[in-house]
């Protein structure tokens, strides 16, 4: 069936995607049907749909993120092509600057491309604790007056920042009250102590965090060269676990495609996801396949952490890029299951599972494909960043792949996909990490 699109989203992927997919999420809850391309290809039957798109959608949305202008110079450009079709076809644009960092228009790119990103009049959208109320004015100003008001699609908006803020105040008073409670009981030491004893003590204190600071320092640069392809470059805030962890993430990336995608050997864990969180958790589920967390949850606030980290653009894979990897990549595996036509060799599924999760050290036990990946069949299912190709109604779905450990073996093939809502959370459902680069 034929869908008339309200809105295309034009982003450049390296620091535009996740905004892109916020704006979208938000304007689809509330009842306009949005255009966003997903796919890393260009050409063909799909460069057709998002011309065809761009044609039928009044209201063309360009993301101003840094450097998303500078390709524009170049004719064969996607993102050039977009805008001036756009400009072309006469449509409503509306430039949005998602985080401040959009640094200026190459004086090589058309002008009325220039002319488009300089709109005075762009919508200013705050991704923090204003985004619902910032996406409302901007519905109000610029998308009713030239397409009409929309019915919400009956998901109920939570303000999500809104309840994030409200947990970290929560937070940090309590940790206001313990650093209290703690000072004031040191200070009673102290003073019962004696002045020299609080010398000594400043001394061998600050002896202690210059050389825990002078370790933490030489791991960074070690680590930071051990992972020089990924151009790693790790904030100086980091603790000696979390850096640990970052190190592991990435010795577990394994290539998929020659310099443009790695996907990881194994699932995310529940150690990996609390160490990096910097939350407590109970050590003798470390190695278990992280579940029950929402599509957003992995998104906005993990990748979102590990980008701030890493420097690097941790991502969830596509449905496209989880089935070649799961394939083997250029190997070209047509196995029925992944690595294997025999499904008990490979993986953990109703049948052979006795009803429960396996931890990284079990999943070895079953053998990887060829790209030495494992668990792709099974144990969990793996969130993918694509859409579930048969939506129902107006609530956005994702896909998950691979089947589960309830999952009869004729739903973990490879090509095995399910729905999962957005805010949804499965103990059945975890994901593992891929790294693009473009």
């Amino acid at each position: 069936m034929h869908i008339t699109y309200d809105i295309f989203i034009s982003y450049r992927r390296k620091g535009g995607a996740q905004y892109a997919r916020i704006i979208q999420l938000m304007l689809a809850q509330r009842g306009y049907k949005v255009f966003l391309d997903y796919d890393e290809s260009r050409d063909g039957v799909f460069g057709k749909c998002i011309k065809a798109a761009i044609k039928e959608a009044p209201v063309f949305i360009l993301m101003l993120s840094k450097d998303a202008l500078d390709r524009c110079c170049n004719e064969d450009d996607w993102m050039r092509e977009e805008i001036m079709l756009a400009i072309q076809e006469g449509k409503k644009i509306i430039p949005i600057n998602p985080d401040k960092t959009f640094d200026g228009i190459h004086s090589e790119i058309p002008k009325e491309i220039k002319e488009a990103a300089c709109d005075v009049q762009h919508s200013e959208i705050d991704f923090g604790q204003a985004l619902g109320v910032t996406v409302d004015l901007m519905i109000r100003d610029r998308l009713v007056p030239c397409v009409g008001k929309r019915e919400a699609s009956g998901h109920k908006d939570e303000d999500y920042n809104a309840a994030q803020e409200t947990l970290r105040k929560i937070d940090q008073r309590n940790r206001f009250i313990k650093r209290l409670a703690i000072g004031v009981a040191t200070l009673v030491v102290m003073i019962t102590l004696a002045t020299c004893f609080i010398f000594w003590k400043h001394h061998i204190e600050k002896e202690a965090a210059e050389a825990e600071t002078a370790e933490l320092n030489e791991l960074r640069s070690e680590l930071e060269k051990k992972h020089e392809e990924f151009n790693l470059q790790l904030s100086p805030h980091l603790s000696r676990e979390q850096m640990n962890t970052i190190d592991t993430l990435l010795i577990q990336m394994k290539e998929v495609k020659k310099d443009t995608l790695w996907v990881s050997q194994f699932e995310f864990t529940v150690g990996q996801w609390h160490e990096l969180l910097g939350e407590k958790y109970n050590r003798a589920e470390s190695h278990l396949p992280i579940t029950n967390v929402a599509f957003d949850e992995v998104n906005f606030m993990l990748l979102d952490s590990l980008r701030n980290m890493t420097g690097i653009e941790f991502t969830l894979p596509s449905v496209e890029e989880w089935q070649y990897a799961a394939r083997g990549g250029i190997n070209h595996e047509t196995t029925k299951y992944v690595g294997s036509n025999d499904v008990d060799s490979v993986a953990w599924y109703k049948g052979n599972s006795n009803n429960k999760i396996h931890a990284v050290n079990d999943i070895v036990e079953k053998g990887p494909n060829s790209l030495d990946i494992f668990a792709m069949s099974g144990n969990v299912s793996e969130l993918c960043n694509t859409p579930y190709p048969h939506q129902k109604g107006n609530n956005v779905q994702w896909t998950a792949c691979g089947g589960n450990y309830k999952s009869e073996a004729a739903d973990v093939t490879a090509l095995s996909i399910a729905p999962i809502g957005v805010d949804e959370k499965s103990d059945v459902v975890g994901f593992r990490l891929a790294i693009r680069k473009e």
